[in-house]
């Protein structure tokens, strides 16, 4: 799956040494690519809140979760912005407290995963404590897991078997918004126009030609 944006300015990658490039357009091109880079991860960011039901401190920069992975220098005028790949726990979805014992159980969970829909019932579902070091981003280390009689996983969400019978649920990652062969080519796909045009834009503008 690419996880991975990267950013550069056609044309100047065909330059066989940078030595050969005049220093103003080497400094513009590597500020157009840096500035291009922060404003398409916030830009990123917007569109994965609007197809899926993460809070927005999820996709902050400072989580890591999107982020620019590199910033263009001028030795390297390449800039990447980048989603973790790791699945996320059902459990950051799931509506009302998010708690472990203590109390009645209730019957199922409910879940939302679409901000543009309601909440889903998922009515065999309970909350259980993970060790840590599992590959899933969790909250507090909190999963949604669900307890099956024939031993096969339950559908969607992308169950994993923890044990006999019982499969750990996910929700989707940072990533599968940001690229989908399902869902026309997902976020990247869709902001891509977009950067290419911020880049040219302060590109120009740096050289004072715009």
């Amino acid at each position: 799956m690419a996880d991975q944006f990267v950013l550069y300015i056609e044309g100047l990658d065909a330059i066989r040494s940078f030595d050969e490039i005049p220093a103003k357009m080497l400094n513009a091109a590597r500020i157009a690519l840096n500035d291009a880079a922060r404003k398409g991860r916030t830009l990123a960011a917007k569109e994965v809140l609007r197809e899926t039901a993460f809070p927005a401190s999820y996709v902050a920069p400072r989580g890591g979760r999107l982020a620019v992975k590199n910033f263009a220098s001028n030795k390297n005028l390449e800039a990447i912005i980048a989603g973790k790949t790791r699945p996320t726990s059902l459990a950051r979805f799931v509506q009302g407290p998010i708690s472990v014992g203590g109390g009645k159980k209730r019957a199922g969970l409910r879940v939302k995963v679409d901000p543009t829909k309601g909440t889903r019932l998922l009515p065999r579902a309970f909350l259980i404590k993970l060790r840590s070091g599992r590959d899933i981003d969790t909250k507090g280390n909190v999963g949604v897991a669900v307890r099956t009689t024939n031993g096969r996983p339950p559908p969607g969400y992308k169950p994993a078997k923890i044990a006999e019978n019982l499969f750990l649920l996910a929700g989707p990652s940072v990533s599968q918004n940001l690229y989908s062969e399902t869902n026309n080519g997902g976020v990247f796909t869709d902001i891509s126009p977009k950067v290419a045009e911020m880049i040219e834009t302060e590109f120009w503008r740096q050289m004072d030609l715009k």
